[in-house]
């Protein structure tokens, strides 16, 4: 480093990268933590253990930096008040990985945006570290996935043949005339929205039968509920296109264990992730579509997943359990 990088402070946006990427991997810790104790099957223990070996140096690299910048290292998650040991087994085996796929997609997504937001080049060295180590273990689990027979694709269309233009103003219509058929960008996000409201359908059917508090059992019912009407939902639009719905359903994913892994904390923490997740994955989705009918309905999404993650967000703090973001 520098004499010019050495005197030159942090910004907000840098503070916040580091912030949120050390809340987000002490969650990972934690979860891998759980998983790896209860996996049966050595291929993916392995992929595991180096999810947890990544995740454990990524948050020993940002407690340096953020120890040689004299600032606070967050409270975030550790196995040790988090996880309970010997617990029994929550999720399959198969749940595991593709959740570690999960975290991989997310994972890329976020360490990009902060390697973008960093002007510091140590914080851009470390963030475009993040991006390679997390980068192969996307490519090791699909690869796992795929020997095993269990990774989803996206629908096959035909090639295009030629270059055609719109010739309707009624292309954007959906609500009382004739349906065109989706553009292939439509349904990949109708399809990434389908298979990630699966897996939260299954993560609140899991953390519902182990919490003990009846008032956050309750709003995992709920997030249950609200991820099977989204998924629901988004069916009824592929089927009116003849799209095949080839999202796995992981409801038999969940075990009839009733002894929680983790913490309230923690699991509250995780829903509060996946409505984010989820906010962003349907604006994405509404930022592409050129539909009025799925405009409307990813708008309806947005509405409820945002009431629902605010009301999350009041239960943490209503505990004193939400760690306060860096803020001027």
């Amino acid at each position: 480093m520098n004499k010019e990088e050495e005197i030159v402070k942090l910004t907000s946006a840098e503070i916040s990268a580091l912030w949120t990427t050390y809340m987000n991997v002490s969650v990972v810790f934690c979860l891998i933590t759980h998983f790896s104790e209860t996996c049966s099957d050595p291929e993916i223990l392995t992929i595991l253990d180096e999810t947890k070996h990544f995740a454990q140096k990524h948050m020993n690299e940002i407690e340096q930096l953020l120890l040689k910048e004299k600032i606070v290292i967050p409270a975030a998650f550790n196995d040790v008040k988090h996880v309970v040991p010997n617990a029994p087994k929550l999720f399959s085996d198969i749940f595991y990985i593709q959740s570690v796929l999960c975290m991989c997609k997310f994972g890329i997504a976020s360490h990009t945006a902060s390697f973008t937001l960093s002007a510091r080049k140590d914080l851009r060295k470390l963030f475009k570290e993040f991006i390679d180590d997390v980068s192969h273990l996307n490519n090791h689990v699909v690869d796992c996935m795929q020997e095993k027979g269990i990774f989803v694709r996206m629908p096959f269309m035909n090639y295009p043949s030629k270059v055609d233009f719109i010739k309707k103003e009624n292309f954007l219509t959906g609500w009382f005339s004739r349906r065109r058929s989706l553009l292939g960008i439509e349904v990949t996000h109708l399809m990434l929205n389908s298979m990630q409201n699966e897996m939260g359908k299954a993560i609140c059917t899991g953390f519902s039968q182990v919490t003990q508090d009846q008032e956050i059992r309750d709003y995992f019912l709920r997030g249950k509920h609200l991820c099977k009407h989204i998924t629901s939902s988004i069916h009824d639009v592929l089927e009116e296109s003849d799209i095949p719905v080839n999202s796995m359903s992981w409801d038999k994913s969940v075990t009839n264990s009733t002894v929680a892994p983790f913490s309230d904390q923690l699991m509250l923490f995780i829903i509060g992730i996946l409505s984010n997740l989820g906010i962003s994955a349907y604006g994405a989705g509404l930022s592409t579509t050129m539909r009025r009918d799925i405009s409307a309905m990813y708008a309806n999404f947005l509405t409820k997943t945002g009431t629902y993650g605010e009301d999350g967000v009041n239960l943490m703090i209503k505990r004193n359990w939400m760690e306060q973001p860096p803020q001027f």
